[in-house]
């Protein structure tokens, strides 16, 4: 992937939600793609689910190792760095090719709660019947990938550092090119 920044950026994670028509397609594409970090996943809703969890579970049908996301965790986290207005830590930056049909599905759910035997019960739905979301589920699906490498023990600081330095070093060493100025066009 190409970054603005850094240059190129290797995908070093996948999430593939396997929770959908195509379920057994979905776990035989991940079944041989697990040393290469293509992980299959399922997203759980609900209280006390981790972002990422500490292991994988084969009981499924596939027998594969199966990653249960805890999606509402990732949804509250993802709300909480859209509302921030300031540059910093947690911002989210998007690049200006996005249309707004984008955003739209990226703030296409909100949060309900209800109550049952007194107790409330937080849960996201579509702020509207039919309304796509599959840019919101892309981007907690690519949170979670993230939460996934960083149990691994990636260290997403050190990395990012290294990168600055290499751009900065590379940026130096660049030759400086001579412009020619010519006369004919200042006349």
């Amino acid at each position: 992937m190409l970054n603005g920044t850094y240059g190129k950026l290797p995908v070093r994670a996948v999430a593939v939600d396997t929770g959908g028509h195509h379920t057994k397609m979905a776990y035989e594409f991940c079944r041989t793609r697990l040393a290469r970090r293509i992980w299959a996943i399922k997203g759980r809703g609900g209280t006390g689910i981790p972002v990422w969890p500490r292991r994988r579970t084969r009981t499924n049908t596939g027998k594969i190792p199966l990653f249960i996301v805890g999606v509402d965790a990732v949804k509250d986290a993802v709300y909480a760095r859209l509302k921030l207005t300031e540059p910093g830590p947690g911002v989210i930056h998007f690049p200006r090719r996005l249309d707004a049909g984008y955003f739209r599905q990226l703030t296409a759910e909100r949060v309900v709660t209800r109550f049952e035997k007194g107790r409330p019960i937080r849960s996201w739905q579509p702020k509207r019947d039919g309304e796509r979301n599959e840019a919101f589920d892309a981007f907690v699906y690519a949170h979670a990938a993230l939460h996934g490498l960083i149990s691994m023990g990636m260290r997403l600081n050190e990395e990012v550092e290294g990168m600055a330095e290499q751009v900065q070093v590379e940026t130096e060493r660049a030759p400086h090119r001579r412009i020619i100025r010519s006369t004919w066009l200042s006349s």
